[in-house]
């Protein structure tokens, strides 16, 4: 071989061992394709882009100069996966951008997607965009975010300009394409995937039984409910209650005992004490369901419990319950969600609910929120007092400028205070006066104070920017702004009373009210007809979700009975639920009275008669099987004048579905108040009737001066009589000094 041909040899080596030439065999192979077994046929999920605003949707997205940039906050659920995801964006701009030279940047978590340029289109009327996502970066926890670069002219620019702006409209959506994947039966993943905590959306759980459950596994279930509530917090759990049928589809909890199962559960090997299990449903290629098992009713509510207590060691598809350490009763307004009054000054850093909560930043920082629960029964008096210390921190305004740091509870201004452009931290001590009456009904007080409340804190800067001219142009560099709330920073209510009138629907539907003073329902009785049909049970376990929620702890010592026993409800408060007892005629103030009286004798008859609530004849109603209501009422109980009864009932099954529609909804019935609350299908109605009591304790001065101040005209008599008194006293000891000295 010649010296020419070895080169070539040498060169052709090198080439193919580099990659740059490759044999030709080799070029003619394919990748096998890979498929997975798991993976189910894709579905479309739309989601309202200004829905996944954090804090709550808004009509429409305004960017401007100052406030040029919005996040977006999306979850995917554990056995979703994503396939392809875009924006379809309905936007507005500004007639005075520059087109091109103004663009929106999107991000998702935190890696620029597109930099979409301004065009001719967007200026002054409605255009629509498609921002493709690159479904790789998507996991559990997501974040879009938008930036706003807006040009209005070559020179001489100021970011104030109010003709330097964009609209994200209500139509735009974010939108995926999902496929569902097999997940592995692991207990440790719970909740997931059976109640929804990644995204801002309510969760379907369905729960099956046999038959008609006895109230050993209606306390099972109920318990676990409340679980699942507490879990999903403010987003809302449906239960719908399937009696030996398989859901359509999706995951689920069954309930099983060895001589009551449902038939796709029939091969299923008969078990040995309370047992909690993972397992593949039946012909579904992802779902899954969660089983509660038991020699008897009696080890599903240990099994349960166990679930509760959360001293339990949850790995692998299957726990063994062996034992369960009985937790003792908790105290009275002690529930995990609600601020402790009576534990005194109470910092920010135990209402936190994650890292860097109390920090805002950019041109314009928004507002640091921070939510907080009280117990709806707070009263107060003439020396109560609520007061703040706010410690802050806060960048330095610019020479010239100023800064202004507010506070806000439910969007109220409570108070403000400038903050010294010579330092960069401060402190403010708030008090609000005192008065008598109710804390959560306080707005005619000057106080916005809720169940539910919202603190807010800000700090507003002025600016001053000037534009200058073609010949002597000015420009301004924007320095961004930072808020740093101190999580020493306390909260103190000082003199305040537990002590409520009822009924009061409200408290009902917004706290629990009276049922969640004790946050594990230890003093609540829940009171369902034995042979309870799946609307019901659907009623009985959206209501302890509900309760769940509100606490932040499970029902563990809940009490749930088919009998009217006067000494076993004597000490209890009870939740009534079935069908109404009486035929509603029309949609007043006096069929809600008598409402409210049916109600009250069944109680004092006895134990409800299915047979005879059925027999009702309503040929005479306005309200038809097919087109029905559900109603809440509220009463004084028969059994003890310190408790209370509210009934859940409804009328036909589309009745049925409209109470427990509302039920599962945390906000659904925020306007019910009174005592009887009638849902139809397009409004809440509410009524004020029968007697009302009193619950708690309040001193007997501040009781008469309550009575008083509610009505005026017994002050004005008071204080005749008062005069007459004094001024009958006056002349009787005048004419007995002038009989003396004569």
């Amino acid at each position: 071989m010649t010296l020419k041909q070895w080169k070539v040899a040498l060169l052709v080596t090198a080439l193919i061992s580099t990659g740059a030439v490759a044999p030709v065999a080799a070029a003619q192979e394919e990748p096998a394709p890979v498929w997975r077994s798991d993976v189910t046929g894709a579905y479309r999920d739309a989601l309202p882009l200004l829905g996944l605003i954090p804090g709550g949707q808004t009509k429409t997205l305004h960017l401007t100069g100052l406030n040029n940039s919005q996040f977006f906050d999306f979850g995917v659920h554990d056995d979703d996966l994503v396939s392809d995801a875009r924006l379809m964006l309905n936007v507005t701009a500004s007639p005075a951008l520059i087109p091109t030279r103004s663009q929106l940047n999107v991000y998702l978590n935190g890696q620029l997607q597109k930099s979409v340029p301004v065009t001719e289109e967007w200026l002054g009327k409605v255009a629509s965009v498609e921002v493709a996502l690159d479904p790789k970066l998507i996991k559990k926890a997501n974040q879009i975010s938008f930036e706003f670069v807006g040009h209005y002219q070559n020179i001489c620019e100021t970011p104030t300009s109010e003709t330097l702006w964009l609209d994200v409209n209500a139509p735009s959506q974010l939108i995926l394409q999902k496929q569902k994947i097999k997940l592995s039966s692991d207990l440790a993943r719970l909740p997931a995937p059976f109640v929804d905590v990644s995204t801002n959306r309510s969760t379907t759980l369905p729960v099956v039984f046999a038959s008609a459950p006895d109230n050993q596994a209606k306390t099972a279930a109920a318990v676990l409910a409340s679980l699942c509530g507490r879990a999903a917090q403010w987003r809302g759990v449906d239960f719908p209650v399937y009696y030996n049928q398989l859901p359509a589809e999706g995951h689920f909890v069954v309930f099983v005992t060895n001589e009551n199962r449902p038939h796709f559960l029939k091969d299923m090997p008969t078990v040995q004490g309370p047992q909690i299990s993972i397992a593949d449903v039946p012909n579904s290629r992802y779902a899954k369901m969660l089983v509660i098992a038991g020699r008897n009713s009696e080890d599903l509510v240990m099994a349960v419990r166990a679930l509760a207590e959360g001293d339990q060691v949850l790995i692998g598809d299957k726990l063994l319950v062996k034992d369960v350490k009985e937790q003792p009763r908790r105290r009275a307004y002690d529930a995990p969600n609600w601020v402790n009054v009576e534990s005194g000054a109470v910092s920010f850093s135990q209402l936190m609910q994650y890292t860097g909560q109390l920090s805002s930043r950019g041109y314009a920082p928004p507002p640091v929120h921070l939510s907080m629960r009280l117990a709806p029964d707070l009263y107060m008096v003439g020396g109560s007092e609520v007061s703040s210390l706010l410690k802050y921190r806060y960048t330095k305004p610019q020479p010239g400028d100023y800064a202004q740091v507010r506070m806000h509870i439910n969007n109220v201004l409570v108070d403000s205070i400038n903050a010294n452009g010579d330092a960069t931290r401060g402190q403010m001590q708030l008090r609000l006066p005192g008065f008598e009456g109710y804390l959560v009904d306080s707005l005619k007080n000057g106080y916005a104070f809720s169940a539910q409340n919202d603190l807010s804190f800000s700090v507003a800067y002025t600016h001053t920017f000037s534009e200058g001219s073609a010949d002597n142009c000015k420009s301004a560099v924007l320095l961004p702004h930072q808020l740093e709330i101190d999580p020493t920073s306390t909260i103190s209510m000082e003199g305040l009373y537990h002590y409520a009138e009822l009924p009061n629907l409200s408290l009902f539907t917004q706290s629990g009210f009276p049922f969640t003073k004790y946050a594990d329902l230890a003093e609540t009785a829940v009171l369902i007809p034995q042979s309870a049909n799946a609307e019901e049970m659907t009623t009985l376990l959206n209501t302890l979700g509900r309760l769940g929620s509100i606490t932040g702890y499970p029902a563990t010592k809940l009490t749930v009975t088919s009998e009217v026993n006067a000494r076993g409800l004597q000490d209890k408060d009870i939740i009534m639920i079935g069908a109404l007892p009486s035929t509603l005629t029309d949609l007043q103030e006096d069929n809600a009275a008598e409402l409210q009286n049916a109600i009250a004798e069944e109680l004092k008859g006895g134990a409800p008669n299915t047979e005879e609530l059925e027999a009702l004849s309503i040929e005479q109603s306005l309200i038809t099987p097919d087109n029905g209501i559900g109603a809440i009422v509220s009463l004084q109980s028969p059994f003890s004048s310190a408790r209370t009864i509210v009934a859940l009932g409804s009328e036909g099954e589309r009745g049925a579905f409209l109470l427990n529609d509302r039920l599962k909804n945390p906000s659904s019935l925020a306007t019910m108040t009174g005592s009887v609350g009638i849902i139809t299908d397009s409004e809440v109605l509410s009524f004020k009737v029968g007697e009302t009591y009193h619950v708690g304790y309040l001193p007997w001065y501040h009781q008469v001066w309550q009575t008083i101040s509610n009505y005026p005209l017994l002050l004005v008599l008071c204080a005749l009589v008062c005069a007459v008194l004094v001024g009958g006293g006056i002349f009787y000891f005048m004419r007995l000094w002038i009989r003396r000295r004569s």
